[in-house]
């Protein structure tokens, strides 16, 4: 009995230490800054309960080049309509929907085509 408690301990144990940081909600993205302070180097962009509505200024913004953390951050925080990937959700100011989609949830990842082209058929309508 005392060794299956030790081997449960165990186990729970190395699952404590697999989770994530506990600050870090599900899909948030961290962006590290160019600073010296390594603790200061880290920006976190939460996600919300509620989703953002963005304008046509806002969009005619973003560009083929951009990441995905540089799209948050000119949009700012919305709803992560996903599991298991991140997929931000915007309210167009028409009423519909963008969703991208943040592969891996890297933020380095440059937005993609199929993302740029759902945001030039928003502009266009």
């Amino acid at each position: 009995m005392t060794m299956l408690l030790l081997v449960f301990l165990t186990y729970m144990m190395v699952l404590l230490g697999c989770t994530n940081n506990g600050n870090l909600s599900k899909g948030t993205i961290v962006k590290e800054e160019n600073t010296v302070d390594k603790e200061s180097k880290i920006e976190i962009l939460g996600l919300t309960n509620e989703i953002r509505k963005v304008t046509s200024s806002q969009l005619q913004q973003i560009t083929k080049n951009m990441t995905y953390i540089e799209v948050v951050e000119l949009l700012g925080n919305t709803k992560d309509i996903a599991s298991g990937i991140i997929i931000f959700r915007y309210q167009f100011e028409n009423g519909e929907f963008l969703d991208l989609n943040a592969e891996h949830g890297s933020a380095d990842a440059k937005i993609s085509e199929e993302d740029y082209q759902e945001i030039q058929n928003l502009l266009s309508n």
